[in-house]
């Protein structure tokens, strides 16, 4: 009776993630290289403010060899800082993972100084929350791949 009551268990866990996925349908792509691309541009443009408003109220960052930075807020005034240096930065999203309300992109970044040298690349991983029918930034991390 146990073993088919893990069974049964271990079926349901399995397909979970599938169900899970599907609740969010094929657009978590989409809206993750959507949203992508208006940090992008965000950054780019030197705009703190908008990338901030790109962060759930809750959100916290991970900076590198940094502690976290937690709300709206405190990640306006980071980006505000970040920004201020002039650069850019170009994101390629690698994988998406979406279940229920939350959805993982993983990707690679590339920065560039104000001078057009290059100035950082690495891997970022950025957990979304859905609010409504938008994706908002909750968790973002990422780390160079250049060493120190």
């Amino acid at each position: 009776m146990m073993h088919k009551a893990v069974m049964i268990l271990a079926t349901a866990l399995l397909a979970l993630p599938a169900t899970a996925l599907a609740q969010y349908g094929d657009d978590a792509h989409k809206a993750v290289e959507a949203s992508a691309a208006k940090w992008q541009a965000a950054y780019n443009a030197g705009d703190g403010a908008a990338l901030a408003a790109l962060y759930a109220k809750d959100a916290v960052l991970h900076p590198p060899n940094s502690a976290p930075v937690h709300g709206a807020e405190a990640i306006e005034a980071f980006w505000t800082a970040a920004v201020g240096e002039g650069g850019t930065t170009e994101l390629t999203t690698e994988e998406v993972y979406a279940m229920g309300d939350m959805v993982v992109e993983v990707g690679m970044y590339t920065g560039t100084n104000a001078d057009g040298s290059h100035a950082d690349h690495g891997h970022y991983t950025v957990v979304y929350k859905k609010k409504g029918e938008h994706l908002m930034m909750f968790r973002d991390m990422w780390n160079s791949d250049m060493s120190p």
